[in-house]
């Protein structure tokens, strides 16, 4: 076993198989961007000049899974709110990324979003987005862990991915292999905006080389109306048939859905995004989660894009994804441990990635430390219900991923964060109506 370099030092480890699931005064030792030691500070000795980051007074947990984002549409933070989605993504979102979109767009709304998930203890994202190399060249920058996905919605092909379908997904696939932690899929919108021809192109596609498929399912009730108008089933039914669900996929949402449709998507153990917030924001309605876990389907939390959530906290998708199922299947049917799951753990799963999202030696160090000194965190009986009820953002003090520190004391090591800022709001100024 490597001799550890790096050490997590102090604080309460949320760990399986330790009482109660933690371990008190941790120490874990990082070498090669895994874990290669879990114990207490007592009953190791650092080697000489190993560096060690203090998390005395924190929780110390596997960094947070983004299971949907849309990175590079940072740069539209609030600029079309209050309407329904069909009214948002037509009249306002495909005009403007049509006028604007371009891959410096996408880089520099990729690198603020990675500002904004770093300092909210977010360490690997599920992206979907055009230009989708620059989105991966901005999170290697930063550091982040990412399934990147180029998109395809031919009502609004920016990129020309649609023009060349099997050669545009070759040549991102090998723009993004020099990036050790992105993972590469195919991300067609949605059913609504994806030709049966094209779905079924893709679906070959992904069998023939084991990408991923992240993409739009049953996000509203048009939606699902639609397509059984068209196909005469559900959109879910609709995939079945063509074979979507033997293949890797992640699906977005997932809200509209039939008892019939949970079943299928469970005994497939499809990867699920749930995005409470901009579910309720667009006015959809409440993902039937508890049944989909029930049911065998792996459920991840999602921030969706700022534009359509105006922020990439899971920290806040954490408290209203449990209240939510509270309303809608009564108290305690989705329990605070089971959302934490959500974000670490099976959130990873969902995504395919098996090699992060649990404390455990042999994973890949993506570690984070929560602050729970502050007034808002005293007396903690509970971490699992503090993290999801009552902790935030403000309070994640280092994040570190695949054994490289990205924030210590809340400030960014690897980003310049004034200059990202500067960018951004240049990029404002140019696009605001």
């Amino acid at each position: 076993m490597p001799e550890a370099k790096l050490w997590i030092w102090g604080g309460t480890a949320l760990v399986p198989g330790a009482p109660n699931g933690r371990l008190e005064d941790a120490a874990i030792g990082i070498a090669d961007g895994k874990i290669v030691s879990i114990g207490k500070r007592s009953e190791v000795t650092p080697a000489p000049g190993a560096r060690k980051i203090d998390t005395t007074g924190c929780l110390v947990t596997p960094g947070f899974v983004n299971g949907h984002t849309h990175t590079g549409m940072s740069l539209l933070r609030g600029l079309a709110d209050d309407l329904p989605l069909d009214t948002w993504l037509r009249e306002v979102i495909f005009p403007t990324e049509q006028k604007w979109g371009s891959p410096d767009f996408v880089y520099w709304g990729t690198l603020l979003a990675c500002a904004e998930m770093i300092r909210g203890g977010i360490t690997t994202f599920n992206d979907m987005y055009y230009f989708e190399e620059r989105a991966a060249q901005a999170a290697n920058e930063a550091g982040m862990r990412m399934v990147a996905g180029q998109s395809l919605t031919e009502e609004s092909d920016i990129d020309g991915t649609g023009k060349d379908l099997t050669g545009s997904f070759d040549r991102f696939r090998e723009s993004v292999g020099d990036f050790p932690l992105v993972t590469a899929s195919v991300a067609p919108h949605a059913i609504y905006s994806v030709s049966r021809e094209n779905w079924k192109a893709l679906i070959e596609y992904s069998a023939k080389t084991q990408t991923r498929i992240h993409f739009h399912l049953c996000e509203t009730r048009w939606e699902v109306q639609d397509c059984q108008k068209k196909y005469g089933k559900t959109p879910v039914a609709f995939f079945e048939e063509l074979g979507l669900w033997e293949q890797p996929v992640t699906a977005a949402h997932a809200v509209c859905l039939t008892p019939e449709d949970i079943q299928i998507l469970g005994k497939h153990r499809v990867g699920i995004s749930h995005n409470p917030e901009s579910n309720f924001k667009l006015a959809t309605e409440i993902a039937p989660v508890v049944e989909l876990r029930r049911a065998g389907a792996r459920v991840a939390l999602g921030t969706d894009s700022t534009a359509s959530n105006n922020n990439l906290d899971l920290f806040g998708e954490a408290d209203v994804a449990a209240k939510m199922q509270a309303f809608k299947y009564g108290a305690g049917a989705l329990k605070a441990q089971d959302v934490f799951s959500m974000l670490t753990r099976e959130g990873a799963l969902a995504l395919g990635l098996e090699e992060t999202g649990v404390l455990e030696v042999g994973k890949q160090a993506d570690i984070i430390a929560i602050d729970v000194t502050a007034p808002h965190a005293v007396p903690i009986y509970n971490p699992y219900s503090h993290i999801v009820y009552g902790a935030g953002a403000r309070d994640v003090k280092h994040s570190v991923v695949n054994g490289q520190v990205l924030m210590e004391n809340r400030t960014l090591l690897t980003l310049d964060e004034q200059e990202i800022v500067r960018e951004a709001a240049h990029w404002a100024r140019r696009i605001s109506p």
